[in-house]
């Protein structure tokens, strides 16, 4: 797939999705304080933890198992959120996942970098199903999921073993399809920097 040969730099009114880069890593561990890691299984608690978090996704970009962009502002190059696509199945389907420092809560900025990645998925990737797991107790996240069209699946229970809290965590199932995408989300006014320059 030719997204894993030169990684793409996708673009929206105030932010540059990126490639991580290793001396991200401090960025990425300060920013996951509890109160964002308390959604997640896993997060970086040190510096070195934050690099490994950079050279996980590396890794699965390499091995074209997964592709994760660094949110930035266009006015400052420091990361202040990952989001991306994991699990793929020959290119068909992925899971979409995303996380974002709590100081930018409520700015509407996950929603600007999902409408940058949703079609970059569906159009570029040609995925015809993205989904989503997410714990029923991160109403925001899927009340944003829900706002972008992805429709609730169902409920896997115990499904996710969440070794700080010792405990197995429910987790909701939900979907967008292609055919069910807002076309204006499909062709939203994001522009991916190719190679040379050009942009599409």
């Amino acid at each position: 797939m030719s997204f894993f040969t030169e990684f793409p730099v996708l673009e929206t009114e105030r932010l540059v999705l990126r490639q991580l880069r290793y001396e991200d890593g401090p960025d990425i561990q300060r920013y996951f304080t509890p109160e964002l890691a308390k959604y997640y299984d896993w997060w970086p608690r040190t510096v070195a933890e934050g690099r490994g978090f950079v050279r996980f996704f590396k890794t699965g970009y390499r091995e074209e198992q997964s592709i994760r962009w660094g949110i930035t502002l266009k006015t400052n190059d420091k990361v202040i959120g990952t989001v991306g696509f994991s699990d793929f199945d020959h290119f068909s389907k992925a899971e979409l996942g995303y996380e974002l420092s709590r100081e930018y809560w409520h700015m509407g900025i996950m929603c600007e970098a999902l409408k940058a990645v949703i079609p970059f998925g569906f159009n570029e990737i040609e995925m015809h199903r993205i989904q989503a797991s997410v714990f029923p107790q991160n109403e925001a996240s899927l009340r944003l999921l829900e706002k972008l069209g992805f429709k609730r699946e169902g409920l896997l229970r115990k499904f996710m073993y969440i070794k700080h809290r010792d405990a197995w965590e429910d987790c909701v199932i939900l979907a967008l399809l292609k055919e069910e995408c807002d076309p204006a989300l499909l062709s939203g006014a994001t522009y991916v920097r190719r190679p040379g320059g050009s942009q599409y």
